[in-house]
């Protein structure tokens, strides 16, 4: 049986099960990155040996993506395992890559507030204080809606996100939280929330939600850091910068973290936040008695 007929089911298969941001990932995967090698080849002739060699070639990407494109592979190979046309699937006798921790940089205090101080549009404005002081991923914030605000309680619900591809659920059950509002983040919310009487927070100038934040990036976030002569990072990284300061100024624990995340357990907040506080224990205090 030739492979593109499974890479191919597998793709019609999974527009059942996935969102379309995820499926436009899998599709582009598999167009540009597996089917080229492997589609005009009978897939019960495909060995291990052979994926191996494929993955070696791949040389521009880091092994994150690879282990992706082999989870991919591997999918499309158990369809054809399913139906009985190879015996085994050979992806599963290739060693994953290892991937390294990701090397965050957060922004400083003193950046932070030079971002702030810096940012005179309304929508970016607010936008940097959702992103700086409650740690929401991009499509989480302008997918919110006053509904998902409780000015009583002062909480925040995220319950969707946004994107190119339309709106959704969030990214995993778990990142259908509740966010205590912060005192720093209240002017600006309070302010947003009584701006305007669309159903969205977030608005564009045709009273319509963001499909995302291309605009905010390109319009004004590249050019407030070189304005300010501070390293370019991603919009992302403010997710980081919340992150490592509410650890690291001991406001919450690993535990309270991961939930104020969204992530379902504090094994990203270890690998990834407490790894890089624990670069910095200069401070140690090395007299303490720990036995008296």
């Amino acid at each position: 049986m030739n492979f593109i007929h499974y890479s191919e089911l597998y793709l019609e298969f999974k527009k059942h099960e996935l969102k379309f941001s995820t499926l436009d990932k899998y599709t582009n995967i598999i167009r540009d990155r597996i089917d080229p090698t492997f589609g005009k080849m009978q897939i019960e002739d495909i060995k291990p040996s052979d994926i191996k060699r494929w993955l070696y070639s791949i040389t521009d990407v880091g092994n994150k993506s690879k282990r992706h494109y082999l989870g991919v592979l591997s999918g499309i190979m158990q369809e054809a395992l399913y139906d009985e046309v190879i015996s085994r699937n050979p992806v599963k006798l290739v060693k994953l890559p290892k991937v390294t921790k990701p090397n965050i940089q957060p922004f400083t205090a003193d950046e932070v507030k030079m971002i702030m101080d810096n940012a005179i549009i309304d929508n970016y404005r607010y936008y940097l204080a959702f992103a700086f002081y409650t740690g929401m991923r991009s499509g989480e914030i302008i997918a919110l809606k006053k509904t998902d605000i409780n000015l009583d309680e002062m909480t925040i619900t995220v319950r969707r996100t946004r994107s190119r591809f339309g709106e959704s659920t969030p990214k995993t059950k778990y990142s259908h939280r509740t966010i205590p509002v912060i005192e720093l983040l209240k002017p600006y919310l309070i302010e947003l929330y009584n701006k305007h009487d669309n159903e969205y927070l977030f608005i564009t100038q045709y009273k319509k939600p963001y499909r995302d934040i291309k605009v905010f990036q390109h319009n004004y976030w590249k050019p407030t850091l070189e304005k300010l002569n501070i390293p370019y990072r991603r919009p992302y990284n403010a997710r980081h910068t919340y992150a490592t300061n509410m650890l690291y100024n001991n406001l919450v624990t690993p535990v309270q973290l991961a939930q104020l995340l969204g992530h379902s357990t504090t094994e990203m907040v270890y690998n990834v936040y407490v790894n890089y506080i624990d670069r910095f224990n200069d401070n140690f205090d090395r007299s303490i008695t720990i036995y008296k």
